[in-house]
């Protein structure tokens, strides 16, 4: 119970301390793909579904489309990649970026797709180059960090 109120009460603000690592001039993260990626490749399957309301509630702290959005935006990406969690399993950074890229390409499509079809625009449904750049290069090494810290910790799939 304790990870669980943990991860309601941290994961959320993921997307806000991202805001303000990019508004300090340092390097974007994209949280939105290290939540896709963390969900696929190394949460315990059975928590997904509540992992994954905690990133779509911090998501949608920081974006105008609403909640279920954030869900789809982030939840269709998550079960793209889940299936080719075996792909994954030795961790390899070139996997991992290769899937960070693709992450970073389509969920601001997800966004533009989703704000045209329920009239909820999305303020990062813009495709940025730079971004999909630093997330193929930076979120290797930052999944791997992710995954060593609290309340992350706590929902990594057991061996």
């Amino acid at each position: 119970m304790k990870r669980w109120f943990w991860w309601f009460l941290l994961a959320p603000q993921t997307f806000l301390f991202a805001g303000f690592w990019r508004d300090a001039g340092l390097p974007p993260i994209d949280m939105s793909v290290l939540a896709c990626l963390f969900l696929a490749l190394c949460a315990d399957r059975r928590t997904v579904p509540w992992l994954l309301l905690g990133f779509a509630i911090g998501r949608a702290m920081v974006d105008a489309a609403a909640l279920p959005v954030q869900i789809l935006v982030l939840g269709i990406p998550t079960a793209v990649l889940l299936p080719t969690r075996p792909l994954f399993s030795a961790h390899l950074w070139a996997w991992h970026a290769i899937a960070a890229t693709i992450c970073a390409i389509v969920v601001p499509k997800l966004a533009g797709l989703c704000g045209r079809l329920f009239d909820q625009p999305s303020a990062t449904a813009d495709l940025d180059p730079w971004l999909v750049l630093w997330s193929a290069l930076g979120m290797p090494p930052l999944l791997w960090l992710v995954r060593r810290l609290p309340p992350f910790l706590a929902f990594e799939e057991p061996a």
